[in-house]
Parts: C-alpha cells; structure tokens; sequence
C-alpha cells in the first residue's frame, strides 16, 4: 500500500510517502524563521507559508520517493486538532488530489500519529517493534500533554505481518493548561532566548545546575494524574521579575537547567504515578518535547526502573510534527477500511478529541 500523508497542523508545511508501514520520504519545511521575531506562531503568517509551501513539499515527498501519484493508494491527511487556518490548507490540499487522482482518503488525528510514529520503520523495515497491551502513551509537545492508555479492540484487525492495528483510547491525564513544549517557549521568552525555548533551553541546561532555582512541582497530588506547568511558569517568572539583566545573562544556565528540570520532573512523576496505576507492559512516548535527550534519557531510567520495554521515535525529527505519523495512521485506519465516505463534506477539526 503506497500512502501519501499530510500534515499541517501549526507551522510546518510536511507531507510524506510511505510503503506501508515503511517511510520512503519525510518532507519538513518550518516555518521556526518567519515566527521567531514574534516570539510565537502568528497564524495568518502560518498559513500564508501552507500555501506557498504546501505544493512544492507534496511534489517533493513523491519525488523523493520515487513515486508517482498515480501510484498512490490512499491519501492520509491530519484533520486536527491544530491551528483552524493551517489545517485547513492541508485538508483542501488532500481533498483535492483525493478527487482529481480517485484517491481514497483518511482522516488522522494529529495526537494519534504522535502515539503511532513510534512503530513507523525506515526503507529497510527497522526498528521491528511490538506493542504489548495495555500500553501506556506520553505525548509532550508545544500544544499537547496527555498520558494515553492503549488497548485493542476485541476483533482485532491486522497487518500483514499479523500485527494487531486495532486500538481504542483512554487519556488518563492531560494539562490542565499549558502543555510542556508551551511552558518551556515562555520561560526562554522571560529569559530573551527567542523562539522555539526547548532546543534552545536545552542546549543551555547541559552546563547548569538543576538545583540553583527552587521551583514547585505542581499537582503533587497521587490521585490526580493531570498535568499543570501555569504555576511553575509563574513562580519562575516572580523569581527572577527584579533580577537586573546582567544578573540573568550570568546565570543564564543555572536557569534554563533549574526550569527544564521541574518541567521533566513533573512529566516523569506522573507518568510513574500512572504506570503504577494501570500497570502497562509498553511504554511509549513521544512528541515534540521527546526530542529533548536529557528527557529521553530520564524515561529510559524510568521504563528500566519499572522492567519495562519503552519505544521512542527512531529519528529526532519524528518527535516533531511530521507527515510519516500521519501516514503511519494512515495505513492503520486504511487497513480498518476507515475511509472517508464523502469528501466534500470532509472539515477540519481543531477541537478534535483522541
């Protein structure tokens, strides 16, 4: 099954080509360089981009993949959530080439590829991974944080390789206000790091002290597996409101690994609190903040701690949105025969629920 996916969910412009289950192109243009200067996505830039871009990205997922799209079979497009004005070029964009090419057409959630890129494989069918129910998901990104519990349907549905792709969803926790990727931007944003923070609070914090800054650790509270980072960003910002520039710039490490360390604690305490709840025999995680390797290293820690296999995306750029997670679900709900039954009628969904 030749898949053609798309994703335009915030500020990148992505499409990808899949053999199945295997990626034979993954096409990413961000849009981090028209943002930055406004220290956020402003929408109407972001999808004047999606449609200068949207194009010229498909024509180069296929190129790369050497693939035709008379050859494709399915199309698979991310319906939401996200951004309204940038879904919508992705949807129109499928919708389109559904109806010229007599394509049948899929639509994702956005937060269900991030779940599923972690089985994804390379041209040569690798990593070979499995899922063993229950799972327990992590999805830590700008817009979303949510624990996932993962179970199969009773009828099971299967791939060619006899693997299960029937699942149904449980969020067991989510933010309760801002996601970890959104608290992490505004602390660099406090600090005058610029936009996108993670990357650039990660780089800091690998020569800082975690311990310099005493933060709180929201919601610590074992019943409630909800995650909250408005009162972390909070405090962080009243600790250092009065500090004079020069104050900041010196001890500028110290911050950002006092500020990555609370977010990851946070993260990791619930997600233990959760795995000693459900009892899961798979962890996954995944997301844009998943591309952090301080935090991968810490759930690699916490799986072994709980003799527990953990699968990750196999590339840095998988953890961020990307069109082979849409395709990867793509292929999952086309095996299901879960097609889209009447494409004009096909909309985008921002608010769209796992």
């Amino acid at each position: 099954m030749k898949i053609l996916a798309i994703e335009t969910s915030c500020d990148d412009t992505c499409a990808a080509v899949l053999d199945n289950d295997r990626i034979l192109s993954n096409i990413i243009s961000s849009q981090i360089d028209l943002h930055q200067k406004w220290g956020g996505v402003v929408p109407d830039i972001a999808k004047r981009a999606h449609m200068e871009r949207i194009e010229p990205v498909v024509v180069e997922a296929l190129k790369r993949a050497k693939t035709n799209i008379e050859d494709i079979d399915v199309i698979g497009v991310s319906v939401g959530p996200g951004l309204a004005i940038a879904l919508g070029i992705g949807v129109n964009k499928a919708k389109e080439l559904a109806k010229k090419y007599n394509k049948k057409l899929v639509a994702i959630n956005h937060i269900e590829g991030h779940i599923m890129v972690n089985l994804v494989k390379n041209k040569l069918g690798n990593p070979k991974r499995e899922i063993k129910f229950p799972a327990l998901a992590l999805t830590a990104s700008g817009g979303h944080t949510k624990i996932i519990m993962i179970k199969p349907f009773p009828n099971p549905s299967l791939d060619r390789t006899g693997r299960d792709v029937n699942f149904k969803y449980q969020v067991i926790g989510e933010t309760l206000d801002d996601a970890a990727g959104e608290a992490l931007d505004k602390a660099a944003k406090m600090l005058g790091l610029g936009y996108p923070g993670g990357p650039i609070i990660e780089k800091l914090a690998k020569t800082g002290d975690i311990n310099f800054l005493e933060l709180p650790h929201p919601l610590a509270d074992k019943k409630i597996l909800d995650y909250s980072f408005s009162g972390l960003k909070t405090s962080f910002y009243y600790k250092i409101k009065d500090w004079p520039k020069e104050k900041v710039f010196k001890n500028i490490n110290n911050l950002a690994a006092s500020f990555q360390n609370a977010v990851f604690e946070t993260l990791l305490r619930k997600f233990k609190l959760a795995i000693e709840k459900y009892e899961p025999k798979t962890l996954l995680a995944s997301g844009g903040v998943l591309a952090n390797l301080e935090l991968r290293k810490r759930m690699r820690k916490l799986a072994k701690e709980k003799n527990l296999p953990i699968w990750m995306p196999f590339k840095k750029e998988l953890n961020t949105d990307n069109a082979a997670m849409i395709g990867m679900v793509a292929y999952q709900k086309a095996l299901r025969g879960e097609f889209v039954e009447n494409i004009e009628k096909l909309d985008r969904n921002p608010r769209m629920e796992l």
